[in-house]
């Protein structure tokens, strides 16, 4: 298998090798150019990858010996995967209404959750591992099941502002976290000149990096990855057919349009592309998943602030290469990854690409077809 594998990767080095012979507001808005990091790397000769759980290595090298000959290998350079013992950044950005639009810095990001708030809309947070975007934003408070997801990657985490659970459970549990209200203001920056506007606030990968090193937190964890996976592109075959996904949370709609060119699903917002703010191109997810959650508004808050029951198990949906299929899902505690199985309780291992995490209310509504 070693064998096998090494001579894939020097194959795809060769062929590399042939083919390759301020922070002002009006300034951070170009794209900070990034290096591409090596996916595979061959030490002493053995190829080394750092992809995914230790627990989906077996379940993997099973998948690789049964995969038909003919398929086509997926290109590792498309994809940085995260990366075992690095810290990742999760920022909450703002999705309500139109003045968050367009938002930044979502494109670049591994995975993505987004999770309903207050009102019936929803507030997003991308997870980064070793991306630099320019503008990430806009930035918004903190909700405590946010943290969960947080705290599940040992994420540092970036919000302006708190809701009261958020503020407790931030100081309770050590989050290592920057803050434009309290602590890290000066990482963030307005792209208007409304002061009535809180939806237009941003920052920067380097801004952030900048901050962590002043405030002397950690980079590296021992917190195994959550997701794991697939070398290459493994399709569902025995999936059903889902080129068209929409979901409803409550009055806000999401949804994904498949590309079978690309093989990659464009997203869309309350019936529009979702659009990203540098690169002015629609959003695209290579995997999602739906997972079914209980919520409610917190009794006596008078912001109508939600409680997400995600501790436990549930349903849902894993979806890739145009089909889907059923998923369970269980959390044992707060700090504790939440798995993804499918029918046959096997581990879920995701397609290279980003990953958009649905926490749907269970009252909402999801449509494939």
């Amino acid at each position: 298998m070693h064998k096998k594998l090494l001579i894939a990767a020097l194959a795809f080095f060769s062929v590399f090798v042939i083919a390759s012979c301020g922070d002002s507001k009006e300034t951070m808005v170009e794209e900070t150019t990034e290096d591409i990091n090596k996916i595979i790397k061959i030490t002493q000769g053995e190829v080394v990858k750092e992809i995914g759980q230790d627990v989906a290595e077996e379940t993997r090298a099973n998948d690789n010996n049964e995969k038909d000959k003919n398929e086509k290998p997926y290109e590792a350079i498309d994809f940085e995967f995260p990366q075992k013992g690095m810290r990742p950044y999760a920022v909450m950005i703002d999705n309500e209404g139109t003045k968050s639009l367009p938002q930044g810095g979502l494109d670049k990001a591994q995975v993505i959750y987004e999770i309903i708030v207050e009102g019936g809309e929803t507030r997003l947070m991308p997870v980064f591992w070793g991306k630099n975007p320019a503008m990430i934003g806009p930035v918004r408070s903190a909700r405590h099941y946010f943290i969960d997801y947080a705290m599940e990657h040992d994420a540092i985490y970036i919000h302006f502002g708190w809701s009261p659970q958020a503020k407790r459970d931030i100081a309770k549990y050590k989050i290592n976290n920057a803050n434009g209200v309290q602590n890290g203001g000066e990482i963030f920056w307005d792209i208007t000149k409304d002061r009535t506007n809180w939806q237009d606030s941003y920052t920067s990968m380097e801004r952030i990096l900048k901050y962590v090193d002043r405030a002397g937190y950690g980079k590296t964890t021992d917190k195994p990855l959550v997701f794991g996976y697939n070398e290459r592109d493994v399709p569902l075959g025995d999936g059903k057919q889902a080129g068209n996904i929409q979901i409803k949370y409550s009055y806000y709609t999401c949804g994904y349009e498949y590309d079978e060119k690309t093989e990659l699903y464009l997203r869309f917002r309350k019936g529009k592309p979702q659009i990203e703010r540098v690169s002015g191109e629609q959003l695209k997810a290579k995997n999602i998943i739906i997972q079914y959650v209980k919520s409610h508004t917190i009794k006596g808050d008078a912001a109508g602030r939600q409680e997400v029951l995600n501790v436990g198990s549930g349903k849902g949906y894993y979806i890739t290469g145009g089909k889907a299929i059923d998923i369970t899902w269980s959390k044992q505690s707060r700090f504790s990854a939440t798995e993804y199985r499918d029918s046959d309780g096997n581990f879920i291992l995701l397609n290279p690409g980003q990953t958009w995490v649905q926490i749907v209310p269970v009252n909402g509504k999801v449509t494939i077809r």
